[in-house]
Formats: structure tokens, C-alpha cells, sequence
């Protein structure tokens, strides 16, 4: 499920560009996302398997606030919280009563939603980025996980309406986002504190 919300990512063969269109492209982008500092949604995610046949379906609520930080709350069909502070990183399992707790700088280079929430270019150029309408496709240079492609898709207006991630197994996983809004999100949603008797998971160390 973590790596599932981690690492948010159907060309099946990116065509080669030059570094300029790369910059122009990383720049449209990165002017687009300045367009909102403070991003909240309602989500549908569904997981397509490589017979395009819909495996799992899921819902929740996402709160952004740039730079760095994230609540990404998973209602259906578990309930799991995706909480960054813009320094420490927690994801939240009451089922399993657990919290693994991450340094969002670690992870801020290594997962293609963090470096849109992160929102610098200069963080981007490990990937190759495409730009088709409104998608931006990002696919890493080096293949270091088993995500072979992200695509994010982010109006003229800077609301981003869906995440899309690709896997080497073939599977898609797709992020629906509806009733975008701008308004103040309060600071408090971006802070967490471990409730008592839950087990820690520490990968900062």
C-alpha cells in the first residue's frame, strides 16, 4: 500500500527530445504548479492489471501545500493517512496499528509526486519530461524502482486532475481528482502525532 502512495507515476515508447524542449516543458510545468500554493481534492484511485481488467478500487481526500507538504488520506478500502510536515514524513496505519516515519528529503528525489510537490526543476533532471496537452510525463532516466512512467496531469490554472503511475509489471494505477479548491488549508492538517501503542517503523536512522 506505501509504495502504492509513494511513488504516484499509455506511452509504451517515449520518442528522444532535446535538453531545450526538456527545459521548456520543465518550465511550463513549474509555472503551471506556481499558479497554487495550497491544493485540496477528493480522489478515486483504480488499479488496472495488464488485461485492462479493474483489480481495485479505492477513495479519499488529498491536502497539498507547497513546498513540501502533503495529507493524503486513503478512505476506501483500508484507511491509511500520507502526512508530510515538509521535514518528516508519516504514513499512518490504524488497521495494523502502525507508523513508519521517513525524512522527506530521502524521499523528495526518489518519488515523482514529491518532486512535483517539491516544484523545482533542477530536482526533475533524472527523468525525461514530455509535455502532451495537458500531461506531463515524466520517465526516470535510470530504472530504480519498478515504476517505468508517471504521468501527472495539471490544467492551464494549476489544478492538477489526475496522477497516473505505470508499472514494469504492467499494472496502472490510476488517481482521479475531483472538486479541486484553493482556499487555506489550516496547518495543522499537514502535522501528526503517534498515538500510543502503536508500533514505529523508523527509516530515518
Amino acid at each position: 500500500m506505501i509504495n502504492k502512495i509513494l511513488i504516484f507515476i499509455c506511452l509504451l515508447v517515449i520518442p528522444s527530445f532535446s535538453n531545450s524542449v526538456q527545459c521548456d516543458t520543465a518550465t511550463i510545468l513549474q509555472k503551471r504548479l506556481e499558479k497554487i500554493d495550497s491544493f485540496q481534492a477528493e480522489f478515486h484511485q483504480k488499479v488496472i492489471d495488464t488485461k485492462n481488467t479493474l483489480i481495485q478500487e479505492g477513495s479519499g481526500y488529498i491536502w497539498l501545500h507547497r513546498p513540501n507538504q502533503i495529507h493524503w488520506k486513503m478512505i476506501y478500502p483500508d484507511e491509511s493517512d500520507f502526512i508530510s510536515d515538509g521535514n518528516t514524513l508519516w504514513f499512518y496505519s490504524p488497521s495494523i496499528k502502525q507508523v513508519s516515519i521517513y525524512c522527506m528529503k530521502n524521499i523528495i528525489h526518489n518519488t515523482p509526486l514529491m518532486l512535483v510537490i517539491h516544484n523545482q526543476s533542477h530536482d526533475w533532471k533524472q527523468y525525461h519530461l514530455l509535455q502532451q496537452g495537458d500531461k506531463f510525463i515524466f520517465t526516470p532516466k535510470k530504472l530504480y524502482s519498478n515504476i517505468i512512467k508517471f504521468i501527472i496531469d495539471v490544467s492551464k490554472n494549476g489544478n492538477i486532475t489526475q496522477l497516473s503511475i505505470f508499472e514494469k509489471s504492467g499494472v496502472c494505477i490510476y488517481y482521479i481528482l475531483s472538486k479541486p479548491n484553493s482556499a487555506f488549508i489550516d496547518p495543522k492538517k499537514f502535522q501528526f502525532s503517534i498515538p500510543p501503542e502503536f508500533t514505529i517503523d523508523d527509516h530515518r536512522k
